[in-house]
């Protein structure tokens, strides 16, 4: 199959470099409810048993995938949320569902489909065409290391034709009205608004909080109370230079190529000294780097529970990786690529009640405040509506009433030059009429409702330059829904079981149900 990609092929691009498996917590840990089984029976779909062997071979895949650069792929399979260990597991399981579904409806991606597409990754060109030489670098150097095989490649590839056929089939019937775009297009008008303001520090200083209550809320919450796992990690950075930042284009593809060639050489370099026994610092100084040294990365991206203006990637990379010593492959991020080494591994602890009472009284403070609010909140809006319906104006009401109020003028919902306060208050009018006042919503210093005074209607050019945009966005989330749904729906009917001895022990009858 696919002879005609496999007869030639050459040097890899980067980001097929990526390709280092890493083992998923939720596999993999002990805590985690499948390693709970004691058995390589992890779950049952479509009366059919899943082994362990099996899903490994899926994450394996799902990594494969990102680094192809199928992301459409593995986003509408829900591979690309914030949670990692939740995007893989929802990934596999709606895989499982794809491959069921798509050959009953006669959906069954040819070999030459399969080919076109290989043919068409960006990472396997140069210079805008199939390089045959780039692929059988990437199969000898990156799939083979890997444990990696062409045929699974293929499958990968299989796989996401399907999803895309699939996704077109299912959606098709999804259209969009004009009312809908006309509803949608208020983001670009410009509103005038009062805002009700209902601050907490009002209620605050009023509220206390004893000590037996902080007690009481510990005891009660002491589980979830722990201490942030971090990490200790030393890096190299391979910046693409500031003259080259601006390229666009094959030229700017060009330059993070040869950055990328430039990184893959160090790495060799670095493999090798440590495999003579040699530390990752040392090693990178031999490579003529210049490792930096980070203690305190937390998941969140801070350190010592501090903002930082480190990469992201790299705390991200950080926490990808199980054991001190253990060595990243290179990570690209925009204009830089980076290769991480983990120093060592401060784990997630107990927290005692010395230590969290102040963030505890804080906390309950602030949650009895909001409570008083809402509560005077709502009296407020109940009195300042019945009064509106009465006949009475919106500005005598408000002032009668002794509600704070911040006017907005001019403030276009979608403009990007606001502050982020600006633009929340602006967006709560999207759901409003003129004259309409607007239910309570929460704010960071409290809460507060919005009385839209006057929304200017769109130009007919303005409504010409935004129709187009805003119906393909309003087409493309409603297609989205609709695929999310059906895979739920699909999910269900897949008679979906959590096999193991913890589901035998809790059923009696050998298996959990999930969806």
């Amino acid at each position: 199959m696919l002879t005609v990609i496999r007869k030639n092929q050459q040097v890899l691009m980067l980001v097929i470099a990526i390709l280092t498996i890493i083992a998923f917590i939720w596999l993999y840990n002990p805590t985690d409810k499948f390693h709970k089984f004691g058995s390589n029976d992890v779950l049952s779909i479509y009366g059919r048993v899943v082994q362990r062997a099996e899903i490994d071979h899926q994450v394996r895949g799902y990594r494969l995938a990102l680094a192809l650069g199928l992301t459409d792929f593995v986003r509408d399979l829900g591979g690309m949320g914030e949670n990692e260990e939740a995007s893989v597991s929802d990934f596999i399981l709606n895989l499982f569902i794809i491959r069921n579904q798509a050959p009953a409806l006669g959906i069954q991606p040819t070999d030459d489909e399969v080919a076109g597409v290989i043919k068409g990754l960006p990472s396997l060109q140069t210079g805008g065409s199939f390089d045959p030489a780039k692929y059988s670098a990437f199969i000898q150097d990156q799939l083979a290391p890997n444990g990696f095989t062409e045929r699974q490649m293929e499958e990968i590839v299989r796989d996401s034709l399907r999803v895309k056929e699939l996704r077109r089939v299912i959606t098709s019937p999804v259209a969009v009205g004009e009312g809908q775009v006309r509803d949608a297009a208020r983001v670009y008008q410009p509103v005038n608004a009062q805002v009700l303001r209902f601050e907490r520090d009002a209620f605050a200083k009023n509220v206390t909080v004893p000590n037996e209550e902080v007690a009481a809320f510990y005891s009660k919450n002491k589980q979830g109370l722990l201490s942030s796992e971090s990490r200790d990690v030393t890096f190299v950075a391979f910046d693409l230079p500031a003259d080259q930042q601006k390229l666009t284009g094959k030229d700017k593809a060009a330059a993070q190529q040869k950055l990328a060639d430039q990184a893959e050489g160090s790495m060799k370099v670095i493999r090798g000294e440590i495999a003579k026994g040699s530390v990752f610092a040392k090693a990178a100084q031999a490579a003529s780097l210049h490792p930096e040294k980070v203690s305190g990365i937390q998941r969140d991206g801070t350190v010592n529970g501090k903002e930082s203006t480190l990469s992201p990637s790299i705390a991200a990379a950080a926490f990808r990786l199980q054991k001190t010593g253990e060595l990243s492959d290179i990570i690209q991020d925009g204009n830089s690529f980076y290769v991480i080494s983990i120093d060592g591994i401060t784990p997630s602890h107990q927290l005692e009640l010395a230590e969290v009472s102040e963030k505890i009284t804080a906390l309950m403070k602030q949650q009895k405040a909001t409570k008083l609010l809402a509560e005077a909140a709502s009296k407020s809006l109940d009195k300042i509506r019945a009064d509106m319906s009465a006949g009475k104006s919106f500005a005598d009401v408000a002032k009668a009433a002794g509600v704070k109020l911040m006017p907005v003028e001019g403030v276009t919902p979608s403009d990007q030059k606001i502050s982020q306060e600006q633009q929340a208050l602006a967006s709560a009018t999207l759901g409003l009429k003129d004259g309409q006042l607007g239910s309570l919503q929460p704010a960071p210093w409290g809460a507060f409702a919005v009385y839209l005074e006057k929304r200017t209607p769109l130009t007919d050019s303005q409504w010409k330059e935004h129709q187009g945009a805003l119906s393909k966005t309003i087409l493309s989330n409603e297609q989205d829904l609709l695929f999310v749904d059906w895979l739920r729906s699909s999910r269900a009917a897949a008679q979906l079981k959590m096999l193991g001895r913890d589901a035998r022990n809790s059923q009696g009858s050998g298996a959990q149900s999930g969806s």
